[in-house]
C-alpha cells in the first residue's frame, strides 16, 4: 500500500514543476506585452519573438502534466450525475468501466505520442531552433502519468474498499 503513495510524492514534485512552468509562462507573456505595447509606445523598437514560443511550449507541458496529476484524485471533468443516480452496484460498475476505458485511451494516446515524437526529431522550432522532440515528449509523458495515476486511484480504492464513485472527492455528509 505504501508504494501507491509514491505517486503522491511524484505528483507533489510535478506540481512544483507545474508552478514553475506557470511562472515562466506568465513572465514571458508579461514581457511580450511590455515589449509590444509599453516599449513601442516609448519609442523603443524592440522585439522578443522567443516569448511566444516559450509560453506556448510551457502551456503544452502544463496541460499534459496537469491532466496526469489530476487523474490521481479523479479531478478530470466528468458527468457524475448519471453514475450517482444509478443504484450503488450499477453506479460502481459504470465508474469502473469508465476508468478502464480511460486506461485503454491513455495507452493508445501514449503509443501515438511516441510515434508523434519521431516527427519532432526532424523539426525545429522557428525562433528557438529547439528540436520539437522536447515539445512532443509532453504527450507520452502526460499520458503515462495519467495511466499510472489512474491505476493508483483504482488500486487505492480497491485496497481500502472505498466507493469508487466517490474516489478523489472529500466525503459528503
Amino acid at each position: 500500500m505504501k508504494w501507491i503513495h509514491r505517486f503522491d510524492r511524484l505528483n507533489q514534485g510535478i506540481c512544483w514543476l507545474l508552478g514553475a512552468l506557470m511562472l515562466v509562462m506568465v513572465l514571458c507573456t508579461l514581457w511580450q506585452v511590455a515589449v509590444r505595447f509599453l516599449l513601442t509606445a516609448m519609442g523603443w523598437n524592440v522585439a522578443a519573438p522567443w516569448t511566444e514560443e516559450v509560453s506556448r511550449y510551457a502551456m503544452i507541458w502544463i496541460i499534459f502534466l496537469g491532466a496526469g496529476v489530476a487523474c490521481r484524485q479523479a479531478q478530470l471533468i466528468s458527468l457524475e450525475i448519471v453514475m450517482m443516480r444509478l443504484p450503488p452496484v450499477l453506479g460502481k460498475s459504470v465508474r469502473y468501466v469508465a476508468l478502464f476505458g480511460c486506461l485503454a485511451f491513455f495507452c493508445l494516446m501514449f503509443v501515438l505520442g511516441m510515434e508523434f515524437m519521431e516527427f519532432g526529431a526532424i523539426e525545429t522550432s522557428p525562433v528557438l531552433s529547439l528540436p520539437k522532440t522536447w515539445i512532443y515528449v509532453a504527450m507520452p509523458a502526460g499520458f503515462a502519468l495519467m495511466f499510472a495515476n489512474t491505476v493508483a486511484l483504482l488500486l487505492n480504492c480497491w485496497l481500502e474498499r472505498g466507493d469508487i464513485r466517490h474516489a478523489g472527492h472529500p466525503p459528503t455528509e
